[in-house]
Protein backbone atom coordinates (compact mmCIF):
# COMPACT_ATOMS: atom_id res chain seq x y z
CA UNK A 1 0.00 0.00 0.00
CA UNK A 2 1.37 3.21 -0.63
CA UNK A 3 2.22 5.70 2.47
CA UNK A 4 -0.11 8.87 0.13
CA UNK A 5 -3.36 6.88 -0.10
CA UNK A 6 -5.98 8.56 1.38
CA UNK A 7 -10.00 6.77 0.78
CA UNK A 8 -11.36 10.26 0.53
CA UNK A 9 -12.80 11.67 -3.18
CA UNK A 10 -15.60 13.37 -2.14
CA UNK A 11 -17.53 16.22 -3.72
CA UNK A 12 -15.99 19.28 -2.59
CA UNK A 13 -18.47 21.64 -0.30
CA UNK A 14 -18.42 25.29 -0.82
CA UNK A 15 -17.66 26.22 2.73
CA UNK A 16 -15.34 23.03 3.52
CA UNK A 17 -11.65 23.79 2.69
CA UNK A 18 -9.83 21.13 0.55
CA UNK A 19 -7.70 18.91 3.44
CA UNK A 20 -4.78 16.65 2.94
CA UNK A 21 -7.22 13.13 3.11
CA UNK A 22 -8.79 14.71 -0.47
CA UNK A 23 -5.93 13.38 -1.98
CA UNK A 24 -6.26 10.09 -3.41
CA UNK A 25 -2.82 8.32 -4.83
CA UNK A 26 -3.18 5.30 -6.85
CA UNK A 27 -0.16 3.54 -8.01
CA UNK A 28 0.10 0.75 -10.73
CA UNK A 29 -3.38 2.28 -11.73
CA UNK A 30 -3.27 0.83 -15.50
CA UNK A 31 -2.49 -2.82 -16.96
CA UNK A 32 1.35 -2.69 -17.83
CA UNK A 33 0.61 -3.23 -21.05
CA UNK A 34 -1.63 -0.46 -21.24
CA UNK A 35 0.95 1.48 -19.16
CA UNK A 36 3.53 0.90 -21.73
CA UNK A 37 1.27 2.16 -24.87
CA UNK A 38 0.32 5.63 -22.95
CA UNK A 39 4.46 6.29 -22.19
CA UNK A 40 5.06 5.32 -25.87
CA UNK A 41 2.29 7.45 -27.32
CA UNK A 42 3.81 10.74 -25.69
CA UNK A 43 6.40 10.79 -28.50
CA UNK A 44 3.28 11.82 -30.81
CA UNK A 45 1.82 14.69 -28.98
CA UNK A 46 1.99 17.70 -30.61
CA UNK A 47 2.96 20.39 -28.04
CA UNK A 48 2.68 23.80 -27.78
CA UNK A 49 5.07 26.19 -25.86
CA UNK A 50 2.53 28.63 -24.30
CA UNK A 51 1.18 27.23 -21.46
CA UNK A 52 1.50 28.56 -17.62
CA UNK A 53 0.05 27.28 -14.53
CA UNK A 54 -2.48 30.52 -14.32
CA UNK A 55 -2.55 31.43 -17.75
CA UNK A 56 -3.32 35.40 -16.68
CA UNK A 57 -0.52 35.69 -14.60
CA UNK A 58 2.39 36.92 -16.43
CA UNK A 59 4.95 36.14 -13.43
CA UNK A 60 4.13 32.22 -14.22
CA UNK A 61 6.91 30.66 -16.15
CA UNK A 62 5.87 29.20 -19.13
CA UNK A 63 6.04 24.95 -20.16
CA UNK A 64 4.95 22.79 -23.00
CA UNK A 65 1.17 21.49 -23.39
CA UNK A 66 -0.77 19.20 -25.91
CA UNK A 67 -4.21 19.15 -25.86
CA UNK A 68 -5.42 15.46 -25.85
CA UNK A 69 -9.29 16.12 -25.68
CA UNK A 70 -12.24 18.44 -24.81
CA UNK A 71 -15.59 18.50 -25.28
CA UNK A 72 -15.78 19.37 -28.65
CA UNK A 73 -13.81 16.56 -29.92
CA UNK A 74 -15.08 13.03 -31.08
CA UNK A 75 -14.36 10.17 -28.68
CA UNK A 76 -10.36 9.06 -28.82
CA UNK A 77 -8.19 7.20 -26.70
CA UNK A 78 -7.75 9.53 -24.29
CA UNK A 79 -11.60 9.82 -23.57
CA UNK A 80 -11.73 6.08 -23.44
CA UNK A 81 -8.68 6.79 -20.58
CA UNK A 82 -11.17 8.96 -18.59
CA UNK A 83 -14.00 6.21 -18.79
CA UNK A 84 -11.40 3.22 -17.93
CA UNK A 85 -10.67 5.90 -14.62
CA UNK A 86 -14.27 6.28 -14.17
CA UNK A 87 -15.00 2.50 -13.76
CA UNK A 88 -12.19 1.59 -11.64
CA UNK A 89 -13.20 4.71 -8.88
CA UNK A 90 -16.23 4.74 -8.04
CA UNK A 91 -15.91 7.74 -6.15
CA UNK A 92 -15.86 9.86 -9.73
CA UNK A 93 -19.40 8.70 -10.45
CA UNK A 94 -20.61 11.98 -9.86
CA UNK A 95 -18.41 13.82 -12.66
CA UNK A 96 -17.36 13.82 -15.84
CA UNK A 97 -14.19 14.93 -18.36
CA UNK A 98 -14.17 17.96 -19.98
CA UNK A 99 -10.92 18.22 -20.84
CA UNK A 100 -7.77 16.16 -21.04
CA UNK A 101 -4.37 17.92 -21.02
CA UNK A 102 -0.69 17.12 -21.23
CA UNK A 103 1.79 19.17 -19.30
CA UNK A 104 5.35 18.77 -20.90
CA UNK A 105 8.44 20.33 -18.62
CA UNK A 106 11.63 20.06 -18.81
CA UNK A 107 14.32 21.77 -16.22
CA UNK A 108 14.09 25.22 -15.47
CA UNK A 109 10.45 25.27 -16.29
CA UNK A 110 8.46 24.46 -12.42
CA UNK A 111 4.96 25.15 -12.34
CA UNK A 112 3.49 27.65 -10.09
CA UNK A 113 0.89 27.49 -7.53
CA UNK A 114 -2.02 27.05 -8.45
CA UNK A 115 -5.91 25.56 -8.34
CA UNK A 116 -7.20 23.75 -11.31
CA UNK A 117 -10.78 24.84 -13.22
CA UNK A 118 -13.36 22.15 -12.70
CA UNK A 119 -14.08 20.42 -9.43
CA UNK A 120 -11.54 17.56 -9.32
CA UNK A 121 -8.35 16.95 -11.01
CA UNK A 122 -6.81 13.46 -12.10
CA UNK A 123 -3.35 13.51 -12.91
CA UNK A 124 -1.42 10.70 -14.16
CA UNK A 125 1.99 9.97 -14.71
CA UNK A 126 3.06 7.89 -18.22
CA UNK A 127 6.59 8.15 -18.16
CA UNK A 128 9.28 5.85 -16.28
CA UNK A 129 11.12 7.98 -13.88
CA UNK A 130 14.08 8.26 -11.52
CA UNK A 131 13.60 9.77 -8.53
CA UNK A 132 16.99 11.90 -8.79
CA UNK A 133 15.10 13.58 -11.43
CA UNK A 134 13.07 15.69 -8.96
CA UNK A 135 9.62 15.95 -10.75
CA UNK A 136 7.58 15.70 -7.52
CA UNK A 137 3.82 16.98 -7.54
CA UNK A 138 3.55 19.14 -4.27
CA UNK A 139 0.48 20.30 -2.42
CA UNK A 140 -0.35 23.19 -0.33
CA UNK A 141 -2.82 22.26 2.49
CA UNK A 142 -2.90 25.05 5.10
CA UNK A 143 0.36 26.21 6.50
CA UNK A 144 2.07 22.75 5.11
CA UNK A 145 2.97 21.39 2.25
CA UNK A 146 2.81 17.64 0.65
CA UNK A 147 5.28 16.36 -1.73
CA UNK A 148 3.72 12.90 -3.90
CA UNK A 149 7.13 12.11 -6.25
CA UNK A 150 6.47 11.05 -9.80
CA UNK A 151 6.31 7.47 -10.35
CA UNK A 152 5.13 5.76 -13.93
CA UNK A 153 1.82 5.19 -13.74
CA UNK A 154 0.79 6.52 -10.73
CA UNK A 155 -2.41 8.26 -10.75
CA UNK A 156 -3.36 11.60 -8.05
CA UNK A 157 -6.68 12.59 -7.81
CA UNK A 158 -7.74 15.71 -5.86
CA UNK A 159 -10.01 18.84 -5.09
CA UNK A 160 -9.35 20.79 -7.82
CA UNK A 161 -9.18 23.90 -4.89
CA UNK A 162 -6.08 23.06 -4.07
CA UNK A 163 -3.10 24.77 -4.22
CA UNK A 164 -0.09 22.67 -6.31
CA UNK A 165 2.43 22.69 -8.97
CA UNK A 166 4.36 20.17 -10.82
CA UNK A 167 7.82 20.35 -10.26
CA UNK A 168 10.34 20.69 -13.32
CA UNK A 169 12.97 17.08 -13.64
CA UNK A 170 16.31 18.60 -12.49
CA UNK A 171 18.45 16.98 -14.99
CA UNK A 172 18.72 17.96 -18.56
CA UNK A 173 17.22 16.60 -21.27
CA UNK A 174 13.98 15.02 -19.61
CA UNK A 175 10.64 15.96 -20.24
CA UNK A 176 8.43 15.92 -17.54
CA UNK A 177 4.47 14.55 -18.76
CA UNK A 178 1.64 14.62 -17.24
CA UNK A 179 -2.02 14.11 -18.08
CA UNK A 180 -4.69 16.05 -16.43
CA UNK A 181 -8.18 14.81 -16.97
CA UNK A 182 -10.40 17.91 -15.66
CA UNK A 183 -13.20 17.04 -13.97
CA UNK A 184 -16.91 18.67 -13.01
CA UNK A 185 -19.45 17.64 -10.87
CA UNK A 186 -22.34 16.17 -13.04
CA UNK A 187 -24.89 18.19 -10.76
CA UNK A 188 -24.25 20.59 -8.12
CA UNK A 189 -24.14 17.71 -5.17
CA UNK A 190 -23.42 21.33 -2.66
CA UNK A 191 -26.99 22.20 -3.29
CA UNK A 192 -27.74 18.47 -2.30
CA UNK A 193 -25.22 18.35 0.85
CA UNK A 194 -26.43 21.57 2.32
Amino acid sequence: MSPYKTQSCSAPSDNQLPREDDILVKDNFFKEDLSKLIAKGTEAYQWRYHHKSDVDDPAHNKFFVSHLWNESFEENFFLLLWNFILDEVPSLANYYCFRIIANGQVKGQNGNWHVDHGDKTAIYFPLKWIPDWGGSTHFKIGATEKEIPYIQNRLLIFDSRLPHYGSCPEVANILRVSIAFNLRLKFDERSVIG
